[in-house]
């Protein structure tokens, strides 16, 4: 390989980081299961970062739990498909993945995809600074239908 075919220093970083945002993203996923690990969780996002709820509702990444209101599914996988990230300057990237979760009730329960902004921090370190999931569809007996979507309607 010739000096002109070496990659550059800035498209090596941005594989890298392609690959700690990716690396975050699937560790959220592999604790979005039932009796989740919400502090793990929330220690994937900024100090500021925001989780925003199914019906707009933003609350801080600390108070993550909110997402199923006490609903827990009694089983849940979430499985994530196309992940398409794009950094929006140095130290600043959105991500769109796509997943499908499985639950007890039905396979697939739900899908569609999250909307995720991220931040590296001062120490190198990529974190969200928000997560917004969005429902494209879902089984109509399965949790989200039956269990997820009548409690937040219940709260509203």
């Amino acid at each position: 390989m010739s000096i002109q075919e070496t990659p550059s220093t800035e498209a090596m970083a941005r594989t890298v980081a392609r690959s700690e945002i990716t690396e975050i993203l699937q560790r959220y996923a592999n604790m979005a299961v039932e009796e989740a690990d919400f502090a793990g969780m929330a220690r994937l996002f900024t100090a500021d970062g925001k989780f925003i709820l199914l019906d707009g509702t933003v609350v801080p990444a600390t108070e993550i739990e909110k997402i199923v209101a006490g609903n827990e599914a009694t089983f849940i996988r979430h499985h994530l498909t196309t992940i398409h990230i794009e950094f929006t300057s140095e130290t600043t990237a959105t991500a769109d993945s796509y997943y499908i979760a499985f639950t007890d009730l039905a396979q697939p329960d739900h899908w569609g995809r999250w909307r995720d902004t991220l931040r590296r921090e001062a120490d190198g370190r990529w974190m969200l600074t928000s997560k917004q999931p969005v429902v494209e569809g879902f089984h109509p007996e399965g949790w989200v239908a039956t269990v997820l979507f009548p409690a937040i309607q219940a709260q509203a």
